[in-house]
């Protein structure tokens, strides 16, 4: 049978494992008999009488049938939030237990053997969304706060949480359908034409409306480059420093260095804060002419990691001329994203900068060993990406892939309404477009859509969320 959205849903809402505190969440219209089945508190009272928004000490205790019965399984708050003033706007019931596989997984069990059902991923967000507190662009942004990979990027999507994306494109909504009753009434009354100035503020609201959508769109690039981040590879000739500089970046010992040349034998990744921007940054093995098949492989993986990259580091060393290897990679890598980046700077220069300018335009000299303009290089990737240091994520900045191809789809009926208008075309021909704009933006919100869809976006969720 499927699940029903009337159930009582229980899931652990902490990440399992040893830390401080371990949180099962209830949330339904039983979550208040359940955990009065499960908890006793120092004051003698029920969960049912308490009121709402309030944190209650006592301990739960096992109600399996058997010898154990009655038995303090551990120590908790519990903390009661009523409807509808509830994330879910249900009943919900949080108890605070102490972390640990066995004491939260306990707890959950015994609120599953009274009745509550396991949740399923994202059931209690999808609630919140189904029960009118939050519209479908803030539940996604849930999501986006969870996975936030930098400051920028948490910003974005508290934001979003917040609900200022969507008061953005309630407003464009709010133009849309203004224009829309103006063109029903004209095609219920055919006999009374559209006048000039009926017609120029038509006109005025659906440019406005074009703009603001345009605005959306063109941040969206930066928004979702901060979302998702950018893939960079550091490639070069052995030994010319690629693992010097993943730790310098890292500013901390992540890959081994050593003179000996090759020592890097396979790719190693990590997340990187840069300016705002993750960059998930790779330092690849140095080999151009493998030894042996483990060698062979870690070329392959070089070559796979490069071809993907958005962005590629393409280290030189400022102590010797160019060679072969530099040469046949400064070739295949002409269509790439490369910023040109010479170590050793500290050292005599034998490299022959002008002919790397002369294929990658601007260099950018450092000392990795020496920790010397690290921060010119993580300048010039960010300025690869935004022509600029990004300090502050615009308030409506729309970073979700699905909400950034609705508000093109959008745009696009708004610019062939404005061609009809001005083409004095229909008025139903003109209705229909900016009826598919407003789909579109409702798509986004949620004030229609699809089960299909729900499940596609809350299966990306945790459990307990």
């Amino acid at each position: 049978m499927k699940n029903s959205s009337i159930d009582t849903i229980a899931a652990i809402s902490t990440s399992v494992g040893d830390s401080g505190i371990g949180i099962v969440r209830l949330s339904g219209k039983d979550a208040l008999d359940i955990a009065g089945k499960i908890f006793k508190s120092k004051d003698g009272k029920k969960p049912l009488e308490y009121k709402t928004h309030t944190i209650h000490y006592g301990w739960v205790i096992n109600t399996s049938k058997g010898e154990k019965t009655g038995e303090i399984v551990d120590e908790a708050l519990l903390t009661v939030m009523r409807a509808p003033r509830s994330f879910t706007k249900e009943d919900i019931v949080e108890i605070n237990c102490h972390a640990g596989i066995v004491a939260t997984r306990r707890v959950l069990e015994l609120c599953l053997e009274n009745n509550a059902r396991l949740a399923e991923p994202g059931e209690f967000t999808k609630r919140a969304f189904l029960n009118g507190r939050i519209d479908l662009a803030q539940a996604e942004a849930v999501l986006d706060v969870i996975r936030a990979k930098t400051d920028l990027a948490l910003r974005i999507g508290a934001e979003q949480l917040k609900g200022s994306l969507s008061a953005g494109l309630n407003r464009i909504r709010a133009d849309l359908i203004e224009t829309l009753t103006s063109l029903e009434a004209n095609i219920d009354f055919p006999e009374e034409d559209i006048s000039l100035v009926a017609g120029a503020s038509m006109k005025n609201k659906l440019i406005g409306a074009h703009k603001a959508l345009k605005e959306l769109i063109l941040g969206s690039k930066k928004a979702k480059i901060m979302r998702e981040g950018i893939a960079a590879v550091i490639c070069g000739k052995p030994n010319v420093g690629k693992s010097s500089l993943l730790n310098a970046l890292l500013r901390r010992e992540r890959s081994i260095v050593s003179p000996v040349a090759g020592t890097t034998r396979d790719t190693i990744e990590e997340i990187i804060d840069i300016q705002g921007i993750p960059v998930r940054i790779v330092d690849t093995a140095g080999i151009l002419e493998p030894r042996d098949l483990v060698e062979r492989m870690a070329v392959s993986r070089s070559k796979s990691q490069i071809k993907n990259a958005d962005l590629v580091l393409l280290l030189f060393d400022n102590n010797k001329k160019l060679s072969k290897e530099d040469r046949f990679l400064m070739q295949r890598l002409r269509r790439k994203t490369v910023i040109a980046v010479v170590n050793k700077s500290d050292l005599a220069g034998r490299l022959d900068k002008g002919a790397v300018c002369r294929a990658f335009g601007p260099i950018v000299e450092i000392s990795a060993k020496k920790m010397k303009n690290i921060n010119l290089l993580e300048e010039a990737i960010s300025k690869i990406f935004f022509q600029g240091r990004v300090s502050t994520p615009e308030p409506l900045w729309m970073s979700n892939l699905r909400h950034i191809n609705k508000a093109v789809q959008a745009q696009k009926f708004i610019e062939s309404s404005l061609n009809s208008l001005d083409n004095s075309l229909s008025p139903e021909l003109i209705s229909e477009d900016i009826k598919e704009a407003l789909y579109c933006l409702d798509d986004i919100l949620g004030l229609r859509f699809s089960e299909e869809l729900l499940e596609k976006i809350f299966s990306e969720f945790c459990i307990g969320k």
